[in-house]
């Protein structure tokens, strides 16, 4: 194997993407194929010489149980549930539809907010210094103020870090949707965003203590690998796609 095909799979093994991913993305950028079982075999015989790529891998981490905590601050005032949202939500076609959910770190005391888009995979990460609705407010209010997102719907749990929901729906003009409770496939690819961040960060990380830069570089990664679920380009290939054609 040549040596920019085997820095290219060792630079994206350091993002912990999975072999079916780099083999998508080696023959989108250099037209070449190579199976993701032939790339397995590849990090088991660089193991077997001492290499350390295994340890890269990603693993499937633990189903998400959701948490009864969320509802016990009581009902959401105004809450308007997802059986509301419009159908294009769902259609994962046009940017702008959004889901929303936090990220506990170590002993429940440092959060991140994360935001992804249904349709173009895009990622953004804000920490948090507590799970106040007024913190989860002022993070939007960032968002909005520093970022090209244009959002349409955004689609939350039950937690209430979200009760101030209509002051975000102000902020970005996107009426905000209640999945049900227990139905974490609702909000399913947060949930997988949220696992690909925990490959970076996994439970008991103490965000208090990851600087904002590092969650910055974070979202930087996630945003510029490649996705199956888009052909294998990026999050920002597609982000600029949709750009040149609107």
């Amino acid at each position: 194997m040549e040596p920019h095909i085997q820095n290219f799979i060792s630079q994206a093994l350091s993002t912990h993407s999975s072999p079916e991913i780099i083999s998508g993305r080696l023959h989108l950028e250099f037209g070449i194929s190579v199976s993701k079982n032939t790339l397995y075999l590849y990090i088991l015989q660089e193991r077997q010489a001492g290499g350390e790529l295994y340890q890269q891998l990603p693993h499937r981490g633990k189903r998400y149980r959701y948490n009864a905590e969320n509802l016990k601050s009581g009902p959401i005032p105004n809450r308007v549930g997802i059986e509301y949202r419009p159908a294009q939500a769902e259609l994962k076609q046009e940017p702008g539809h959004f889901e929303i959910d936090t990220i506990f770190g170590k002993d429940q005391k440092s959060f991140l907010l994360t935001i992804v888009d249904k349709a173009l995979k895009t990622v953004i990460i804000r920490k948090l210094p507590n799970k106040r609705a007024e913190t989860v407010v002022a993070a939007f209010r960032d968002i909005e103020a520093n970022t090209f997102c244009k959002f349409k719907t955004l689609t939350a749990d039950n937690g209430p870090e979200f009760a101030l929901h209509e002051q975000i729906t102000q902020i970005t003009g996107a009426q905000v949707y209640f999945a049900h409770p227990y139905h974490s496939w609702e909000r399913g690819l947060n949930e997988h965003t949220n696992g690909l961040i925990r490959r970076f960060y996994p439970k008991g990380t103490d965000f208090s203590q990851v600087s904002h830069r590092k969650i910055a570089e974070l979202e930087h990664i996630l945003n510029t690998r490649g996705r199956k679920s888009l052909g294998y380009r990026s999050p920002n290939e597609v982000f600029l796609t949709h750009l040149l054609v609107a």
